[in-house]
């Protein structure tokens, strides 16, 4: 099982810039929100951090559930009223894991926007950005970002309307297909 770090040797303030990408938050679990405060303690100008965005997990713990089980198992309930999953939690997580990962997950925590925000304000910071991540390239599909990957003007343009998207069509959207589909951007105040 992975173990958040411990930082507690370094002072308050010790890096102009923390640079804090999913897993060592996301896979915190229950303790993910110590560990985004702990990242904002050591902040001294900037944080950016990526979180498991739970509008993009709720999808896939339905997908694994019914796939692996046949039916909507505990498990998604769970994803859906708080973004928390334990391996432990339900007996029935076991069949979730199965498959895709040899019988065992880490804890995991997906986060809202407004439940990062949140945090992120009662850790003394000033929030700069906080939505989603790559919400157009998920919603246009795999084949689509390849074929624009394809022609690097094509990519450049592409990249450009992705940066759009999310700060100005869908900024709460669901992210990425993957975990990390929710940044947050912000200063100690």
């Amino acid at each position: 099982m992975l173990q958040c770090p411990d930082l507690r040797a370094f002072p308050d303030r010790s890096f102009d810039l923390v640079l804090n990408m999913d897993g060592a938050i996301s896979f915190c679990g229950s303790r993910a929100i110590d560990a985004i405060n702990e990242a904002c303690r050591l902040t001294a100008r900037k944080l950016i951090l990526t979180v498991s965005h739970r509008a993009c997990m709720i999808p896939v713990f339905i997908g694994s559930s019914i796939s692996d089980a046949g039916k909507l198992l505990p498990a998604v309930q769970s994803m859906f009223n708080n973004g928390q999953w334990h391996q432990d939690e339900f007996p029935s997580n076991a069949e979730l894991t199965k498959r895709n990962t040899g019988g065992r997950f880490a804890p995991l925590k997906a986060f809202l926007p407004g439940d990062l925000k949140a945090v992120l304000e009662q850790a003394g910071m000033r929030v700069l950005r906080v939505g989603g991540l790559g919400s157009l390239a998920y919603l246009c599909g795999a084949d689509v970002v390849r074929k624009a990957a394809a022609n690097a003007d094509v990519w450049n343009e592409f990249l450009n309307l992705c940066d759009r998207f999310d700060a100005e069509i869908l900024p709460d959207g669901p992210g990425t297909q993957d975990r990390a589909g929710l940044i947050a951007v912000a200063e100690p105040i």
